[in-house]
This record gives C-alpha cells, structure tokens and sequence, in this order.
C-alpha cells in the first residue's frame, strides 16, 4: 500500500513505501538473504552500464609506457561502489516518496516490497559510498590529487541525483547530469587512474556517446513514468516537457551518441575501429520505433523502454570497447 508522506517523513526516514502489518504477512521462510536483498537492492543488471564505458577510457592509455595497469582493477571496483550507492539511495528516495511502486519492473523493489526500510536503504547507499571513497584514496597515493576531484565529483554526483535537498532528477536535470557524471567523467575517471594524466582528451571524448545512451535510458524511464511522476508531484525533465516533447527528447538523445561518436573519429582521436558500436544501429532502430508507436502517456509499449535501452547501452559499449583496443594497438 502506497502512501503519502510529508517532508519532515521522508527527511527523517520515519517511512516506508508500504503497510508494514502487510510486509510482515508476506515474509515466509523462503524469504531471500539479507546478502541477497542487499544484491538485489544494486540493481546488478545495470552496473555494466559504468563498468564497461570506464573501461573504454582506461583501455585509450594502451601504448602509454608509464601506464600502471594494476590501479585499474581498484578503479573499476570503486567506479561500481558509486554505481551501487546510487542506484540504493535512488530506490530509497523513490519509495520514500510514493513515486516507485512494487509492480513496476525498472527498480529493484526491495523497498516498495519491504524487503528493506528507507533507513536501511541510506545507509547502505552511504556505505557504498564510503567504499568508493577509501577505495580513492588509495588511488590517490599511488596516481596523485587528479583522482580526488574526479572521485569526489562521482559521489557528490551520484548522490544528489535523487538525494538531497534539490535532487537534480528531481529538477529537470537528470538527463544532463547522466551525460557528464556516467559519459565522460568515468572515461577520463578511469584513464587517470591508470596514467595519472588529469586530462586525455581522446578518453575525455570518448564518453559523451555512452553517456548520451545512457541519459537516454533514463529519459525513457521517464517518459514511461509520467502518469506515475505527475501524480507524486515529481517534476521530472520529461514531465516538465510533455509526453510528446519527451519522446523527441529521447530520440534526440539516440541520435546524438551515434552522431557524437562519427565526430570522435572524424576529430582523429580514435582509428575507423572505433565506428564498431555502429554495429548497433538496428537495435536502436527498434527503440525509436518503441517510442513512435507509443501514442499516450502511460502506454505498456514503453514499459520495457528502460530496460532495453539499458541492454543497448550494453553492446553499444562492447562494442565500443573493442573498437578502443582495435585503434591502439
């Protein structure tokens, strides 16, 4: 049972998203872990969504003499430490808020469900958190300060996405934020920590095609929960614009990472290799015409939009991945 709740409520976490007498009815001795829920609360099948961009990044410092391949284990870990942390505290603020429900298949529902309270839900987004930090510093003394602002960036980052007192999801800015934190920060992210070099710009721009495709997973996200975000009160970009100007937006996103990445290789930062992930090109054909065809808000052709958009991303990024390799050596 869904409930609305005031500021002081969700500030304090003295909430959760359902009834908890119905919660207790429904735990059994079949109820998963607690390592299994904490799992399922990362929302593992959209980790590779930063793990393997970041990799393109680290992989442009092939032939770099001086390259210490050894940080970049460290930087993937850490990199998927904010990735946890902010899909946590971005479920967390969600079920909060009413606007996530346990029927709806792009979140991880552990808290929605009960499986895990508001409370819980922070701290452990905070202990992910934590863990990327330390993870940093150690970074930090072996490749320099460059990592420090980088890293601090990526938690602030993946924090007020949803948390906070202006979350920028929450503003009409989530879109652009995803472009630069999971696009381009994580490429350069991840090269620095490998060479120490605070910019590179072939893995500087690099990232902004998967960061593009990734803010296009989001703003299908929410171009499907209008109806949902609208009644919440939940001022998304897409819900600022309108169903229609949403569904542009969304194209205009998937346009723009194949077009951004032409420009890359034209620009001669990478060899033809990197034009690979263009290879993809009729998935995403399938994804605009997901989108033309759904005529009206809260449409089920656009339930699987997220998700699919996700797994696009995915071999987009492969993809791009090899082609990275392919132009270096």
């Amino acid at each position: 049972m869904t409930t609305d709740h005031t500021d002081e409520e969700i500030s304090s976490g003295r909430t959760t998203a359902v009834d908890p007498r119905a919660v207790a009815g429904a735990r059994s001795p079949e109820a998963p872990s607690r390592a299994a829920i904490i799992f399922r609360a990362t929302r593992p099948q959209y980790l590779p969504t930063s793990l393997v961009p970041a990799l393109a990044g680290a992989l442009a410092a092939i032939g770099i003499a001086d390259a210490d391949w050894a940080v970049l284990p460290l930087a993937l870990l850490a990199l998927l430490c904010v990735h946890a942390g902010t899909d946590v505290i971005n479920d967390t603020e969600d079920a909060a808020r009413g606007v996530d429900s346990p029927d709806k298949i792009d979140n991880s529902r552990v808290f929605t469900t009960g499986l895990m309270s508001i409370v819980e839900g922070r701290r452990l987004a905070l202990a992910f958190f934590a863990a990327a930090f330390v993870l940093g510093l150690v970074m930090v003394a072996i490749q320099g300060p460059a990592l420090l602002v980088i890293g601090i960036i990526g938690i602030l980052g993946g924090w007020g996405y949803s948390a906070g007192p202006r979350p920028l999801k929450f503003a009409g800015l989530g879109e652009a934020s995803i472009i630069f934190l999971m696009g381009p920060l994580m490429t350069q992210g991840a090269y620095t920590a490998v060479t120490g070099d605070p910019f590179h710009a072939p893995a500087f721009w690099i990232g902004f095609a998967p960061g593009l495709l990734i803010a296009a997973t989001v703003s299908g996200n929410n171009l499907s929960d209008i109806p949902g975000d609208r009644a919440a009160g939940v001022r998304t970009l897409a819900v600022r614009l309108g169903f229609d100007n949403a569904r542009i937006l969304y194209l205009t996103l998937l346009i723009l990472t194949y077009t951004t990445l032409v420009v890359v290789w034209l620009a001669g930062l990478f060899e033809w290799p990197v034009l690979l992930p263009l290879l993809t090109l009729p998935l995403a054909t399938g994804r605009i015409e997901q989108v033309r065809s759904a005529r009206e808000e809260g449409s089920d052709t656009l339930a699987t939009l997220p998700l699919r958009t996700a797994q696009l991303h995915l071999l987009f990024c492969v993809l791009l991945v090899a082609g990275v390799v392919l132009s270096r050596v």
